[in-house]
């Protein structure tokens, strides 16, 4: 059985949410597209990604935040160190998705940031019953590589 990487962004369930979802987010996109989302770059390994928010984890709002579609394989330098790394991920995306699927995203970021619109955090029961949903889908995935 995996064990998912250990991010240690946050706590508690939440966290483990977190673990098993960017492990979700990093084999998906290895297996579908093998690069960072941003600049192109090739992993050999889907271990070699992180998760990287298109609408930022600090201002994306619960809504947004563990949303796979908002989440997307980048390599460590994009993903933490370049802070323009939104202006190549949007235009990678409308590659991917189209432009109507960004403009969403963009839509429900502003929805929860300037129109008040908010979505609550899951209590601890939807979190367990959403984590052995992903476990079985990391179990999938794993299977592919």
């Amino acid at each position: 059985m995996h064990k998912p990487t250990y991010k240690g962004r946050y706590k508690g369930i939440k966290g483990r949410y977190w673990d098993w979802l960017s492990d979700f987010i990093r084999l998906r996109d290895f297996i579908k597209y093998g690069t960072c989302i941003t600049c192109g770059k090739k992993f050999q390994r889907w271990q070699d990604s992180q998760a990287g928010h298109f609408i930022s984890a600090g201002n994306s709002g619960f809504a947004l935040l563990f949303d796979p579609m908002n989440i997307h394989a980048e390599c460590e330098y994009d993903n933490a160190f370049n802070s323009n790394h939104q202006i190549s991920l949007r235009a990678n995306l409308i590659g991917r998705y189209g432009t109507v699927f960004v403009a969403h995203l963009e839509g429900r970021y502003s929805e929860a940031h300037f129109g008040g619109k908010t979505t609550k955090e899951w209590g601890k029961l939807e979190y367990k019953n959403r984590l052995e949903i992903l476990k079985k889908e990391v179990e999938k995935l794993l299977k592919k590589v």
